[in-house]
């Protein structure tokens, strides 16, 4: 049963199938302030945008010279600031439309989570490795470092590791390790 209501949330979360908003045209809460819908179109190359070209121009050292001509590839809104891009992967071919800005966060959110992944995967096989050492607990706290070097060298692989032991359930702990709270039918 556990494993039919898993399945059923990552379908509704894969195919995104979440109550929609009912957002029919009526009178505005507040209309009297400015509009703060925005779409991707209204961005310019900041090397066009007047205002970012005041910002820049203000630029005094090198620094700032240097961040300014970097950001003048950036696409700047009406403020003069640069903002990022960021489409919806999720959908079938849903990066394919914002070519070009895979550097605003695709390729460096990928390289976050890959690291991260290294560094949990890693210890968890540190953790694994000393389980059965009679100082289990004093080497989670002296670290063993030529163990953690080849657990961390081990975790680069951690997709294809993670991949391996959730096909052949070593992955998840069995349900009869799993101590519960509450009552137990």
């Amino acid at each position: 049963m556990s494993r039919l209501l898993s399945i059923l949330l990552s379908a509704f979360l894969f195919f995104g199938l979440a109550p929609l908003a009912d957002a029919r045209p009526g009178p505005a809460l507040n209309a009297d302030r400015a509009s703060t819908e925005f779409t991707a179109s209204a961005l310019m190359p900041c090397s066009e945008n007047a205002r970012f070209q005041e910002r820049a121009s203000a630029a005094t050292t090198p620094k700032d010279i240097k961040r300014f001509n970097r950001y003048s590839k950036a696409s700047c809104g009406d403020d003069g600031l640069p903002h990022l891009i960021i489409g919806a992967t999720i959908e079938p071919w849903g990066a394919w439309f914002n070519r070009g800005h895979e550097g605003d966060l695709l390729i460096p959110g990928h390289i976050f989570l890959y690291i991260a992944g290294i560094i949990g995967w890693s210890g968890r096989e540190y953790v694994r490795a000393v389980r059965g050492q009679k100082n289990a607990a004093e080497s989670e706290i002296i670290i063993d470092t030529s163990l953690a070097w080849q657990c961390i060298k081990r975790g680069a692989a951690w997709p294809l590791h993670a991949n391996r032991e959730g096909r052949n359930g070593g992955l998840r702990a069995k349900d009869n390790n799993v101590t519960l709270n509450g009552p137990r039918g």
